[in-house]
């Protein structure tokens, strides 16, 4: 079998090559967490390439969660976190967000995803972690009457959520949705009326979590993201 090239494979740029080098010296463990790596000078003398390329390698390994930049400090050796993750696939996410059906999308990966959160939390939630929950709810009460605080409130209840299973990818991903979906959508009016409607489900799902009710907890966050869910898209 044949094909034909329309046109030649292009090389690495230079500081691709010097990412992939770093990469792979970090990654073996010739620089260590916490290590710091050379100087901008040192590794253009080791690599034998100009600032630009090694600020270009560093930018992308910062990207990767593998160091950490600061002004005025050498270039520091660090551990990818959830965050991190979460953030490289943030750019492709607003993409897919000005698609159509792109942020429906995204609303129906809410459910998936915070169906399985609170089934965990009725499950398993520590007295502990319900008290938390229950602090949170208070702060949401009294937000009612002030939107823009109500909102924290409300994001923040739903965060308390995504901590009880003691996964930090959760947390990132909560926050992710947080970013790409609730935060653009545009206040309604009547917000008072609304935010009191939304503090009832809440109140009504810690209820349920209290009670250890997985299918009870789940029905009514199910209803209550509907709710939201179809303000959205209400004219």
């Amino acid at each position: 079998m044949s094909i034909t090239i329309k046109r030649p494979v292009e090389r690495k740029k230079l500081s691709e090559r010097v990412e992939d080098e770093l990469e792979e010296m970090i990654r073996q463990g010739e620089f260590a967490v916490g290590d710091m790596l050379p100087s901008e000078r040192d590794l253009m003398t080791a690599f034998g390439v100009g600032r630009p390329s090694i600020r270009d390698a560093l930018s992308s390994l910062s990207r990767k969660g593998l160091v950490k930049i600061s002004s005025g400090e050498r270039t520091r050796v660090t551990r990818p976190s959830a965050d991190t993750i979460i953030a490289e696939l943030s750019g492709m996410s607003k993409d897919f967000l000005n698609q159509p059906d792109g942020t429906r999308y995204f609303d129906q990966l809410r459910q998936f995803f915070e169906s399985s959160l609170i089934r965990y939390a009725a499950e398993h939630a520590t007295d502990e972690q319900i008290k938390e929950l229950e602090y949170a709810l208070t702060l949401n009460q009294k937000a009612i009457d002030i939107n823009a605080q109500f909102k924290k409130t409300d994001i923040n209840f739903h965060r308390i959520i995504a901590t009880i299973p003691g996964n930090p990818i959760f947390l990132a991903i909560h926050q992710a949705l947080v970013d790409w979906v609730i935060d653009i959508r545009p206040d309604k009016a009547d917000s008072k009326g609304l935010n009191q409607k939304s503090y009832e489900d809440h109140a009504a799902i810690v209820e349920r979590i209290k009670a250890h009710d997985v299918e009870g907890a789940d029905a009514v966050l199910m209803k209550h993201l509907q709710k939201a869910y179809d303000l959205s898209y209400s004219e």
